[in-house]
């Protein structure tokens, strides 16, 4: 399906109740955007399934305003079409699980290239106390020309990888279109993407909120149409890389920040007694500025990672952990004014003696090196004493009382 910026409303987090009969097990979600060359074919193999292992079943075409005959092929085969407005991946399926009215939802593409009667080691899974099962179509067999090489060697590997490092989840493929999970578990999690992205989206947040997420092999296949899927590989990659980056501030912020923090306080400490010589390249007050220049960068980078974790957490993005709470309740506002203005007043101090030392010449000329080793960590302590001051107010906003 085509990721578009329309944005998609939100999972309702209560179940919507059943109007049939008979309670229904599994629904089956399909997301339809002009499928009719594959579609029959996809509701066949699902209706296969149901009845070939006596699973209480429905299956949900969710149509993306196909003009293609599409929903004539899914109401002849006996599926249940629900229109969704919203153009995109994420928001076709995020309309068909809302109205679906299984216990579990099996969610696969249209365009056969998952094979829908093998649904039975997912429903297993499910029966057997997971919250989302995840196929690997790496486990499971990828068949000749069923995914472009660049997204089998490169794209999906990558995202994975990073996906299963920043997360840590063992999920191995992270973008398989074929899982099932427990309709209650998801709809929980508020899932908002619209795109493509909404594969990650999903995997994400279940991870964060410690779902219980398994794996069973899958295979892929060929599709059968005859024009070019809705995927497009830089501007869908580029969106799931983005989604997991935003998920992820100590990735994004507070490692980096902590590495260049510190790269950037050894440089400026050890050139301060005057300049240091690696062999041929000697080091000096220049190189003072830009290791100052690094300090700088990343407090700021730490600072903006516990920003974006308080603000994620109550915002509802993912739960807040002992460390942060820990952090939050020691760093407060006024801590943080005593440390930043100590911070501060050794700045003006060193700014200070600076102007005695240049005074004491009668403000003629100067060695700029030997009072750059004096003004620079001046001028480090003045902008982190400020920093750290203007930081803890930003989280005291954030943790104000809310109605």
């Amino acid at each position: 399906m085509s990721a578009a910026p329309a944005r998609a409303r939100p999972l309702p987090r209560t179940p919507t109740p059943s109007s049939a009969a008979a309670p229904i097990e599994l629904s089956i979600v399909m997301p339809c955007l002009n499928e009719a060359e594959t579609l029959a074919v996809c509701i066949k193999k699902a209706n296969a399934f149901l009845a070939r292992h006596g699973v209480a079943g429905e299956i949900i075409v969710a149509d993306n305003g196909s003009t293609d005959g599409s929903q004539q092929i899914a109401n002849a085969l006996g599926a249940r079409i629900v229109a969704i407005e919203a153009r995109g991946y994420g928001a076709a399926l995020i309309g068909g699980i809302a109205a679906a009215r299984g216990r579990y939802v099996a969610m696969g593409d249209a365009d056969d290239s998952y094979d829908f009667e093998a649904l039975l080691p997912f429903v297993e899974s499910l029966r057997a106390g997971a919250d989302l099962v995840m196929g690997n179509r790496f486990r499971g067999g990828i068949a000749p020309g069923a995914m472009p090489a660049l997204h089998k060697y490169l794209g999906n590997p990558v995202l994975s990888f990073v996906g299963r490092t920043f997360f840590g989840t063992r999920v191995g493929d992270f973008h398989c279109g074929l899982r099932a999970f427990r309709r209650d578990a998801v709809l929980a999690l508020g899932l908002t993407a619209p795109g493509m992205e909404f594969a990650s989206e999903m995997v994400v947040k279940a991870a964060l909120r410690g779902l219980d997420i398994r794996e069973v092999p899958t295979t892929l296949q060929p599709d059968g149409r005859s024009r070019p899927p809705h995927l497009r590989t830089w501007r869908d990659g580029w969106r799931h890389l983005r989604f997991l980056l935003i998920y992820a501030p100590k990735w994004l912020l507070l490692y980096p920040g902590l590495a260049l923090a510190a790269a950037g306080l050894l440089g400026v400490i050890g050139l301060l007694p005057g300049d240091v010589a690696l062999g041929q390249i000697r080091l000096g007050v220049h190189t003072m500025i830009f290791a100052a220049m690094a300090v700088l960068i990343g407090s700021q980078l730490v600072g903006l990672s516990v920003l974006a974790r308080r603000y994620g957490a109550i915002a509802g993005l993912w739960p807040e952990s002992g460390l942060m709470r820990r952090v939050r309740n020691w760093f407060t506002v006024e801590r943080a004014c005593i440390a930043g203005a100590l911070m501060l007043a050794g700045g003006i101090a060193g700014a200070g003696l600076a102007t005695a030392i240049w005074a004491q010449s009668g403000f003629g000329a100067m060695d700029p090196a030997d009072l750059m080793r004096l003004t620079i960590p001046s001028m480090l302590l003045g902008c982190l004493g400020v920093q750290t001051v203007v930081t803890a107010f930003f989280i005291g906003l954030l943790d104000q009382p809310r109605r």
